[in-house]
C-alpha cells in the first residue's frame, strides 16, 4: 500500500493531465526514480516533492487535505490557513472571502 502522500500526489498529476515523465521533470528526477516513487520503491526528496507541487499549481494544504479525505473546502478553512501569509495579504484574501460568503447568504 503506498503512503498516502504519495498517492495524493498521483491523483493530483492524473488530474491536472500529466504524465509520470512530465511530473519527473517538474520534481527534477529521471522517469526512472519518479517511477519508482509512485510505485512506493523509493522515497521523494523534500526538494523534488516542493519542486513537484509547484508544477502542479497546488500546495502542501492541498496534500494534506487529500491525505485526511477532505473532499471539500470551506472558506474558514481557506481562513485558517491564511494565518500563514503576511497581514496585507491575509486582510485580502478574507475580504475577498467574505464578499464572496455575504453574496451567497439568502436575502431576508
Amino acid at each position: 500500500m503506498l503512503p498516502k502522500t504519495i498517492q495524493a500526489l498521483i491523483n493530483r498529476r492524473k488530474v491536472a493531465g500529466y504524465s509520470q515523465e512530465q511530473a519527473a521533470d517538474m520534481a527534477g528526477l529521471s522517469l526512472k526514480t519518479y517511477q519508482r516513487i509512485e510505485n512506493g520503491t523509493a522515497d521523494i526528496r523534500l526538494q523534488n516533492y516542493t519542486s513537484l507541487i509547484r508544477g502542479l499549481k497546488i500546495t502542501d494544504l492541498d496534500i494534506v487535505l487529500d491525505t485526511l479525505d477532505v473532499d471539500t473546502t470551506t472558506p474558514w478553512d481557506v481562513a485558517a490557513a491564511a494565518r500563514t501569509l503576511p497581514p496585507e495579504a491575509r486582510a485580502a484574501l478574507l475580504t475577498i472571502i467574505m464578499v464572496l460568503y455575504r453574496s451567497h447568504e439568502p436575502r431576508l
